[in-house]
């Protein structure tokens, strides 16, 4: 059979072909998957047997959100080759939720926000266009800057331990981004793609030298589980829902760029309507699925864009058994809880680099736009809100509690929400 078939949607080139580059997309993706579950876990408390349930269930979410996202149902699904996982956006809203209502009404509230996203994406065409590069940039780089907070805290240690900031912690943090970013600048291809992954290998090998690396979680960790219906429970409360709600919407904005992003990089044309409002709609679907079986909020991996960008390897076949992998691997607790073993200084490390990358992609599409008085002020009233009120959380601690989980969640939603509207009451010709 021709190689051919690796270059068509419907191509149905041969397994022995697609697996290599299907193994590419699972590692490209993989820790990107498994990172947030992790922080998110750790953060809130949980044991180790329930953060490696958690990254068990992102392992087999992001399995079912790819494959429904290729192959779709009805109207559900881009039917393009889309990786889907774990979205970082989500972390400091779902530590929020988690605070003030509880974990499991982080699960009721996905599920009210993935059925808001699925009719956002029937009606995407009317309503894209009240979200200009001003807007998206916005929201794309106050994400970016709400997480580096996280990163820096990782790369400290474990915090409350006598341990937490100490040189050795820095050392492997520091040596983890170093990695990760000489990769990155200076290597090609595969390799290139490849840069958080080898850091991160590099930073456990380093880690493991001086014995912090703790593998108990393996230990006690089973061989084959069977993901279980809303392990950590279902709840609803008012002011999660909105939250989320919000949050859904404000990350179609990525589905949106990433689904562009790969017909024009790939396919050297532009996403049909059809498209974008099937990648929306499946994102919705997914999320609910994912919510019932306790996995996070998931999203379009734009890493995994770019390797089909630079090899035009757009086989629909070839992602599908990259999902396929993906969904087997977190039926086995025992390889989730290796995931677990990783340091806090290497996630850290890793992961400063990838929020520094979406703060730029912020950054890039608030400059498609020019910077006008009418825009500048957009960008500066919303970070300012955005920031300034989850630096000072005080500032709205006689406020109703659903409005504290609203606006302080993350600078996310409130950027996103002054930047709407202020973009839709500011005069459009100011120069």
């Amino acid at each position: 059979m021709s190689n051919d078939e690796l270059f068509k949607l419907d191509g149905n080139p041969t397994i022995r072909k697609i697996f290599p580059i299907s193994i590419q997309h699972v590692l490209a993706m993989i820790i990107g998957n498994i990172a947030p579950a992790i922080i998110i876990a750790q953060s809130i408390g949980l044991e180790n047997e329930q953060i490696t349930q958690m990254v068990q269930y992102s392992m087999v979410c992001a399995g079912i959100a790819t494959i429904l996202q290729i192959y779709g149902i009805w109207k559900f699904g881009a039917r393009l080759p889309i990786v889907m996982g774990t979205n970082f956006a989500f972390v400091p809203v779902i530590i929020t939720i988690n605070s003030n209502y509880g974990f499991s009404s982080v699960f009721g509230a996905c599920i009210i926000g993935s059925i808001f996203l699925i009719f956002f994406g029937v009606f995407i065409e009317k309503i894209i266009k009240y979200f200009p590069p001003i807007v998206t940039g916005t929201t794309v780089l106050s994400m970016g800057i709400s997480l580096y907070p996280v990163a820096i805290s990782y790369m400290a240690g474990i915090s409350g331990t006598p341990e937490y900031g100490n040189l050795t912690n820095w050392s492997i943090a520091i040596i983890t981004l170093l990695i990760v970013m000489f990769i990155d600048h200076f290597a090609t291809g595969y390799l290139k793609i490849l840069s958080i992954l080898l850091g991160i290998i590099v930073g456990y090998c380093i880690s493991l030298i001086y014995g912090i690396v703790d593998f108990s979680a393996f230990d006690n960790s089973k061989y084959i589980e069977i993901p279980k219906i809303f392990p950590f429970g279902v709840d609803f409360h008012y002011g999660a829902i909105i939250t989320m709600i919000v949050m859904y919407i404000v990350t179609s904005i990525q589905v949106i760029g990433d689904t562009s992003s790969l017909t024009v990089g790939a396919m050297n044309r532009e996403a049909s309507k059809e498209e974008v409002s099937g990648a929306l709609m499946s994102k919705g679907l997914s999320g609910i699925i994912t919510a019932i079986l306790g996995g996070l909020p998931s999203s379009s991996y734009a890493q995994n864009i770019g390797i089909i960008s630079i090899t035009k390897v757009v086989s629909k076949k070839v992602v599908a058994l990259s999902g396929l992998i993906i969904f087997i691997l977190g039926f086995f607790p025992k390889f989730s809880s290796i995931m677990t073993t990783i340091p806090y200084p290497v996630l850290g490390g890793a992961t400063l680099s990838v929020f520094s990358i979406i703060t730029i992609n912020g950054i890039k599409l608030i400059s498609r736009e020019k910077m006008t008085n009418r825009n500048a002020g957009i960008l500066g009233i919303a970070l300012a809100f955005g920031l300034g009120i989850t630096t000072v959380p005080e500032s709205i601690a006689l406020t109703p509690l659903w409005f504290q989980t609203f606006i302080g969640a993350s600078p996310i939603i409130i950027s996103t929400i002054i930047a709407f509207i202020l973009n839709l009451i500011l005069p459009k010709n100011e120069k």
